[in-house]
């Protein structure tokens, strides 16, 4: 047995080691191969020498206030290639969320730090820690309380009756994981067309230091949150298409979720055979299951070093009756690039 697949088998048994059937706590991508940093530190530079990503989300627009998720993240590989056996990786994320009819609004920034350790040509293993600083506000305004209905109607001018100490609070937030990668372009030219062998599992904890996150001054803290992910891109020889299965596995405190799927990359159009960045492209199509809760019907466009993505949360769960089936819409962009600082396009 060669020591890739000593490795798979190896991180998969962790991954498979965690039991997870409902929904997670924090904000999530159906994408989430397109939202890296938000799940996991380590993955900032494990594909590319630079890429950049965009998401949207907006979900529940039949029921209440919709909530929508804003997220932008970049990774650069910051030392070149060579002899030494590892290198290192930045990544920064900003996100913006919103939800629900008091607007209870969560930004936050935060900064990753990755050393990429070498396996062989195409295999590294990057360990990571993620720090950020995390800002949650909200509008008491928006809320209708017991004490203002009146044994007939609800009047705003009655007393709230609740004490409302504050509507913000922040706090630094810790993260951590590891990931394996394998990669046999590397960013590289590949001179036969559609022959790709890409792929990363890994394993994070997020808010390592248990934050505390009331508004209303007790010692609620969050728990930490833990993340196992699969994701691979295989090309299937002498034809055009390729597979991406996937799998995410959320648990955080008594909240849990598991996504997994995937899509058939369709090549459009073939690799350049000359020297150069990447000039190839494809279009992908298919399906994840969030369990106990939606089918979530995914495409996504790909040119060069751009890749455009969109997908649909059908909602299956009892929440269905309300929201007629109705879940979220999600945009990506990604854009990947070589490090402008080397001269050349680095292997590892």
């Amino acid at each position: 047995m060669n020591s890739f697949y000593r490795h798979i088998i190896a991180l998969v048994a962790i991954v498979c080691l965690v039991s997870f059937t409902a929904q997670a706590q924090d904000i999530h991508f159906s994408q989430f191969f397109n939202a890296p940093l938000s799940q996991n530190p380590a993955l900032a530079g494990s594909l590319h020498e630079m890429d950049g990503y965009l998401s949207y989300r907006n979900q529940w627009a039949a029921i209440s206030e919709p909530y929508k998720t804003y997220s932008a993240s970049g990774s650069m590989i910051m030392t070149k290639s060579g002899r030494k056996k590892g290198r290192w990786a930045l990544g920064a994320m900003v996100f913006n969320d919103e939800a629900g009819d008091g607007a209870l609004k969560t930004t936050s920034g935060a900064f990753s730090t990755v050393y990429h350790v070498k396996l062989s040509k195409y295999e590294k293993l990057g360990m990571g820690i993620q720090t950020g600083f995390v800002s949650r506000s909200i509008n008491y305004d928006n809320f209708q309380w017991g004490s203002q209905y009146n044994g007939t109607n609800y009047d705003p001018n009655l007393l709230v009756g609740e004490n409302l100490n504050a509507n913000a609070v922040t706090y630094i937030d810790v993260s951590a994981g590891m990931v394996y990668t394998l990669n046999n372009t590397a960013n590289l030219i590949k001179v036969t067309s559609n022959n790709f062998r890409q792929g990363t599992i890994g394993l994070a904890f997020h808010h390592l230091n248990r934050p505390r996150y009331s508004f209303m001054g007790s010692d609620e803290r969050l728990n930490i949150r833990m993340v196992a992910h699969a994701n691979f891109l295989w090309s299937i020889a002498n034809s055009p298409f390729a597979i991406q299965p996937g799998i995410n596995l959320d648990k955080q405190g008594p909240h849990e979720e598991i996504l997994f799927g995937g899509m058939v990359r369709y090549e459009l159009v073939p690799d350049s055979k000359y020297t150069g960045f990447y000039k190839g492209g494809g279009v992908y199509a298919g399906a994840y299951i969030r369990l106990k809760d939606a089918v979530v019907l995914a495409a996504m466009l790909e040119y060069s070093k751009y890749a455009f993505g969109i997908s649909y949360d059908v909602n299956t769960s009892s929440l269905k009756t309300a929201s007629g089936g109705k879940g979220g819409v999600e945009f990506t962009l990604r854009v990947v690039s070589r490090n402008p600082y080397f001269k050349k396009t680095q292997i590892f």
